[in-house]
C-alpha cells in the first residue's frame, strides 16, 4: 500500500520555493552509465540535507532541489563524487541509452564525440537529443526531439517527436543510414536550422512540424544523399 497511500509530496519545488530561493540540478551517474554508487547516494543526501528535496525524473536522472545559495559548493560536492550534473537552460541536452549495460559499446565513442561537440549549445529552448546505440531502441530515442538509432557505422535520424500532451506521438524518420564520420556535422546543420528559423521560445518539435516543408530540410538530405552519408 505505500505505492498509493502518499501522492502528494511535502516538498514540492513550488512549495520550496515559497519560502525559498531553490535550483533544481538534474543529476546522474554519466550520459551512459545508469548505475549508482552507494557513496553517490550518500552525496546526494548530503547536499540535499534537511531542507531540498529528492525526485526521480523521466529523463534518466535524479532532481535535485537546493537553495540557490548552495548551488555552486553542491555542485562541486556532487561531480567530485563521480556525478553528471545537466546543464541548464535553453541549451543542447545528451541522454543515451545504457548500451546494452556496456555490452554493445559500439556506439560509444561517437556518443562521446557527439556530447563533447554538442552538449550545451545555445538553442532557442532546450533541445533534447537521445542516442540509443542498438536498432531495439529500448530508451525511447525516437520520443525526443533528436533521436538517433545506431545501427552498424551509421544512425537513422528522428526529428520531431511530440513528447507530451494529447497530440504526443514518436518523431518521423528524417534521414536513413547517416554514417559515424558525418553524424556530427548532419548534427549541428540541423541545430543551425532551428537556431536560424525558430520562432522566439518555440520547441524543437513546433519549429520541425511547421517547417518541414521548407526546401532548406529538403537541401539537407539531398547533400547528406549526394556526400554518400
Amino acid at each position: 500500500m505505500n505505492a498509493f497511500r502518499k501522492n502528494i509530496p511535502d516538498k514540492t519545488f513550488a512549495k520550496l520555493n515559497n519560502n525559498g530561493d531553490f535550483t533544481r540540478l538534474a543529476v546522474s551517474p554519466g550520459i551512459i552509465n545508469k548505475h549508482y554508487s552507494p557513496a553517490q547516494f550518500q552525496t546526494i543526501a548530503k547536499v540535499v540535507g534537511e531542507t531540498g528535496a529528492i525526485k526521480y525524473s523521466a529523463s534518466y536522472s535524479i532532481i535535485l532541489s537546493i537553495p540557490t545559495v548552495d548551488v555552486t559548493d553542491a555542485t562541486k560536492e556532487l561531480q567530485d563524487a563521480g556525478l553528471y550534473v545537466a546543464k541548464q537552460g535553453s541549451s543542447v541536452a545528451m541522454k543515451a541509452c545504457d548500451f546494452c549495460d556496456g555490452d554493445k559499446m559500439e556506439a560509444a565513442p561517437i556518443t562521446e564525440q557527439l556530447y563533447h561537440s554538442l552538449e550545451g549549445l545555445t538553442v532557442p529552448t532546450r533541445l533534447r537529443l537521445n542516442v540509443n546505440g542498438c536498432a531495439s531502441a529500448c530508451y525511447n530515442a525516437v520520443y525526443d526531439d533528436i533521436g538517433l538509432v545506431y545501427q552498424k557505422d551509421s544512425f537513422d535520424v528522428y526529428l520531431g517527436a511530440v513528447p507530451m500532451g494529447p497530440n504526443a506521438q514518436a518523431g518521423t524518420l528524417f534521414a536513413k543510414r547517416v554514417g559515424v564520420e558525418h553524424i556530427e556535422d548532419f548534427l549541428k546543420q540541423i541545430i543551425e536550422l532551428y537556431k536560424e528559423h525558430a520562432r522566439p521560445n518555440e520547441p524543437f518539435y513546433k519549429f520541425y512540424r511547421r517547417t518541414n516543408s521548407e526546401d532548406y530540410w529538403e537541401m539537407l538530405k539531398s547533400k547528406t544523399i549526394k556526400t554518400g552519408v
